[in-house]
C-alpha cells in the first residue's frame, strides 16, 4: 500500500527545533527527506539522531559556490 506523500522529496537544512521533527514526520509519511549537515557536526546533531530515521544525508559547505551549486541541483 503507498504512503501519503511517496514520490515526494524535501530538502531539509540541519537545524534544530521543529524543523528536522517536521522532516521526521514526512518521512515517517513516505516523502524522501534529504537532510543538508554543516561540513562539521555539531553537538545538537549528534543528539537528535532519533529524528533522522528515514532520511538520507549529505554534508555541503553553503559557505563555496560548489556546495551551493550541489544543493540547488
Amino acid at each position: 500500500m503507498p504512503q501519503p506523500l511517496e514520490g515526494v522529496r524535501i530538502v531539509e537544512l540541519a537545524g534544530i527545533g521543529p524543523g528536522p521533527y517536521a522532516g521526521q514526520l514526512l518521512a515517517d509519511m513516505g516523502a524522501e527527506v534529504i537532510v543538508v549537515d554543516r561540513p562539521r557536526p555539531s553537538p545538537v546533531e549528534l543528539h537528535h539522531a532519533v529524528e533522522r530515521r528515514g532520511k538520507r544525508s549529505v554534508r555541503l559547505n553553503l559557505r563555496q559556490e560548489a556546495g551551493v551549486a550541489a544543493l540547488l541541483d
